[in-house]
């Protein structure tokens, strides 16, 4: 059932990365600063440090164990994984089961040749498919990286502290020791290089980026269109695919064509659906399991107004936010992880990108009237900004419960393919009807009812009942609806109460 996954790869492994340069007891603040991402990686942990350089990682296996820093003429810290690390490895002649270790010997090649080391790790990163963060250290030099989507998260302080200049990097904020400091969030497709001189840090030495890049050549026709798509979807879920593998599922188009897409490798893939007793999304979710033949699959997990609200300080805490949109949005995820860990799921499909890329909300229609130029300039500005808005809280309350977060429609080749396909293709209008992500629609013909292709769904806050309960939470807390903000004032009451110092 699973011989697909099981050859590819032994070595997945997830985890939360850290590091400091510039102070001499970057050691012992490392380790701090692991501490505090226990929770993204549970089962080990290790720390490199050379001067006054230190990384270290946090483990969270997934189907092996390399462990980490790999170290060698420099150092690597990696949260992710290379999807393709096996063509990689076949192409240089070497013999692995390790993603991190593949990527680890194309770097120590390049710097071998005396290639400078962000050249060395700019130019391994951009043969791979992959989504992660990473610090590559050699001798007084640090290489921070991040995947062109920012599907994993990784934030940063530079500048002096003490009259000490010094860089602080790490998975989240709240593990960053730079309170007196900006803390940024490193961008997507970054790629830079810092360096000490006489234990001071130099400026920012070099700068190289990986960013999306518009397509060279557009797919004009429907059909082309739909043949690549569905072939880089069903490559993409199964890249992401371990036998503790599972898929959020609310039963939407993107949820249900990932599950239909799937099912053909593990028939048993587990779906998590969560929401109130008697709401849409638990509704639709039950309806689109049966309809795609996989409903004893379905792990329903009904809400309650208790449960939400013991839920709250957690999602705080995890989204290191009191934005009201993020929590509304964080809760059912975050409980949906919970659910899945449960179960003994340490990986989640979801469907994140799929409205970015391909047209899918309303506002997206105001755009199309402007023209298809101003669609496409949208869903390319959508996607350099997918990470801050919404795959940085996604990764957050996923982790928060030791599970990985995995979004295959954000892979590289399917935004390849997705940013080449027409505008035009992506919202159609007809008889003064829009219908968004038509050619997503379009692709999943054959896989999903017509009742599941052309519905529109709710978004996750109200379709799941949660956007609700907290409004009642709110006013249940003496703040009015009336006076505005009321839901942003009761999460900020309960921040406050439980001591929690947030960086937003």
């Amino acid at each position: 059932m699973y011989t697909r996954q099981k050859e590819r790869k032994k070595g997945a492994i997830m985890c939360g990365i850290a590091g400091m340069l510039g102070t001499p007891d970057s050691n012992i603040n490392v380790k701090r600063m692991l501490a505090a991402l226990g929770h993204r990686g549970p089962d080990a942990c290790g720390i490199h440090t050379e001067g006054n350089l230190s990384i270290g990682n946090t483990l969270l296996k997934i189907t092996g164990d390399m462990p980490q820093p790999l170290t060698g003429t420099g150092a690597l810290v990696l949260n992710g994984e290379i999807y393709n690390f096996r063509e990689l490895a076949a192409e240089i002649g070497i013999k692995t089961d390790s993603d991190t270790e593949l990527l680890f010997t194309l770097i120590e090649a390049g710097v071998k040749k005396g290639i400078k080391p962000i050249d060395a790790v700019f130019s391994a990163l951009s043969k791979v498919n992959g989504d992660y963060a990473l610090a590559y250290s050699c001798g007084k030099e640090l290489v921070l990286a991040r995947d062109s989507s920012g599907v994993k998260p990784l934030f940063y302080c530079y500048g002096k502290r003490i009259e000490k200049p010094e860089l602080v990097f790490a998975s989240e904020k709240k593990a960053l020791l730079c309170t007196d400091r900006e803390i940024k969030s490193f961008p997507q497709g970054g790629v830079m290089g810092f360096n000490t001189e006489k234990g001071k840090i130099a400026e920012k030495v070099a700068e190289r980026s990986l960013k999306i890049k518009p397509p060279e050549k557009r797919i004009p026709a429907e059909k082309e269109a739909v043949l690549y798509l569905k072939e880089a979807l069903e490559r993409a879920v199964e890249l992401r695919l371990t036998p503790t593998s599972g898929i959020a599922f609310s039963g939407g188009i993107d949820s249900t064509f990932l599950a239909a897409l799937a099912k053909r490798i593990d028939p048993d893939i587990a779906l998590y659906a969560v929401g109130l007793p008697d709401s849409h999304d638990i509704a639709q979710a039950e309806y689109a399991a049966e309809a795609i033949g996989v409903k004893r699959n379905l792990k329903v997990h009904f809400l309650s107004p208790e449960e939400i609200e013991a839920a709250v300080p957690q999602v705080i805490y995890a989204t290191e936010s009191t934005d009201p949109m993020k929590v509304a949005i964080g809760l059912p995820l975050y409980i949906a992880a919970k659910t899945a860990r449960e179960g003994g799921k340490r990986v989640l499909l979801t469907g994140q990108g799929a409205d970015e890329l391909f047209g899918g909300y309303s506002r997206h229609e105001g755009f199309f009237e402007q023209g298809p130029d101003v669609l496409d300039k949208e869903i390319y500005s959508d996607l350099e900004n997918i990470s801050t808005i919404n795959l940085e809280r996604d990764d957050m309350v996923t982790m928060a419960n030791s599970v990985e977060l995995r979004v295959p429609f954000l892979d590289k080749e399917v935004i390849r393919i997705g940013l080449a396909i027409n505008p035009e293709l992506k919202v159609v209008k007809k008889d003064g009807l829009y219908a968004r992500k038509y050619i997503l629609r379009k692709a999943a013909e054959g896989l999903l009812p017509l009742e599941i292709l052309w519905k529109e769904k709710k978004a996750m806050q109200y379709g799941t009942g949660v956007q609700k309960i907290l409004d009642s939470l709110a006013r249940d807390s003496g703040f009015s609806r009336k006076q505005g903000s009321h839901i942003e004032k009761y999460l900020k009451k309960i921040a406050s109460e439980e001591g929690f110092e947030l960086t937003n």
